[in-house]
Parts: structure tokens; C-alpha cells; sequence
């Protein structure tokens, strides 16, 4: 049987069209959704670490000395996907720009077209709301939307735990939370839910 190719599966989930903010975050959930199921991924934690199995994908650790200012970032190098992630970061952390970069290869062929108008013509704002739709992969991933439900459901209703259960830092399970509606962000001015660009600071997931 041909193995299947989990990245063209993935990009075909893109419309090729222009999408709004709230269009590209509901995609990038379509396709963390169809990640796990093609990864046979169906409880928490997360094995993030077999998108480095994948064909024409490679992970590499660098000491933070080397990146200092950097996560991790992305390349398309001698025939195949380069990922390189910080490995001083704390496992969260690496688990989440993991997650990350792979949106960014996802969506390689597509960008240009599918976000063109992300931004409305700001480059700084398109850039910054590009970064927000792969934060949001990635909490959906690690943190499917279901997954989350059905812990809160069962009892696990605390950050640190739920943060435990699904390997992800205290912070980035908190956004998560303010974000599926489980918690209130007490931390944002009330003007905040007004704004017409408040889906991007909703949304936003610290890794």
C-alpha cells in the first residue's frame, strides 16, 4: 500500500481562495483535526515528535546560543522540510513550535493566495496574524478542542493539571481555555472584546 502523504493531505484542506482571520483559524483546526487522525493520534499527550517521521521532514536541536532570540523556524533545504527548533527551550515549549513550523510548511503553497488579505495591506499585521493562525494549529493539535471537553467533563479542571495531562505549558493551556470559553481572560481590558482585530488577540496561544 502507497504510504500517505500526510502534508499534501493536509494542504488540500486549504481553499484556494483569499480568507478571512476567523476562515484561516477555523482551516488550521480542520487540518490539526485530519493531523491526528492520519497520525492515528487519539488521546492526550500527543506524540508531536512523529511529524519528524514523516518523508521529506527533518527535526534538528540547536543549543540556544546559536538561536537566541528564536523558538525554533522552518526552511525548505537540500530536497526536504528543515525544522529547527531551540532545545534549550522548556518540552512545551519545543512540543508547541514544533506544531508550530509544520503549519508553516503546510502552508507554503498556499500562503500567498489564502492570506493575502490577512492584514489589510499592514506587512507588520500580517505577519503577526500569520504567527497567531500557526499558534492556533498548534494548541489544536495538543490540544484538541474534544479532548479539552472531555477532561473538564472527567474532573481535570485545574491549569497545571490539564497542562500536565496534555504536556504543554501552564500558559499556553490557559490561553486554550480562555479561548474554547472553559475560563474568562480577567487579564484583558473590557474595550478588548470590541475591537474590530479582537479574534487575533483572542486566539493568540503562548507556547
Amino acid at each position: 500500500m502507497k504510504p500517505i502523504n500526510v502534508v499534501n493531505k493536509l494542504r488540500s484542506v486549504m481553499p484556494m481562495r483569499a480568507l478571512t482571520l476567523s476562515e484561516a483559524f477555523a482551516v488550521a483546526e480542520l487540518q490539526a483535526t485530519k493531523l491526528l487522525e492520519l497520525l492515528e493520534l487519539r488521546s492526550p499527550s500527543v506524540d508531536i515528535a512523529k511529524v519528524a517521521e514523516l518523508p521529506k521532514i527533518e527535526v534538528h536541536l540547536e543549543p540556544r546560543h546559536r538561536m537566541p532570540t528564536l523558538a525554533g523556524f522552518s526552511q525548505w533545504s537540500d530536497g526536504r522540510w528543515l525544522i529547527v527548533i531551540n532545545k534549550d527551550s522548556v518540552p512545551g515549549r519545543r512540543r508547541f513550535t514544533l506544531a508550530h513550523e509544520f503549519k508553516h510548511i503546510i502552508d507554503h503553497n498556499a500562503a500567498r493566495i489564502a492570506y493575502r488579505n490577512i492584514g489589510h495591506g499592514d506587512k507588520r499585521r500580517h505577519d503577526q496574524q500569520i504567527e497567531l493562525i500557526c499558534n492556533h494549529f498548534a494548541a489544536c493539535v495538543l490540544m484538541p478542542r474534544t479532548w479539552v471537553k472531555r477532561a473538564w467533563a472527567n474532573g481535570i479542571q485545574g491549569e497545571e493539571e490539564l497542562a500536565g495531562l496534555f504536556k504543554v505549558s501552564v500558559e499556553a493551556m490557559h490561553t486554550r481555555l480562555v479561548y474554547l470559553g472553559f475560563l474568562e481572560d480577567t487579564r484583558k481590558p473590557l474595550a478588548e472584546y470590541f475591537r474590530t482585530d479582537a479574534l487575533g488577540t483572542i486566539n493568540a496561544t503562548a507556547a
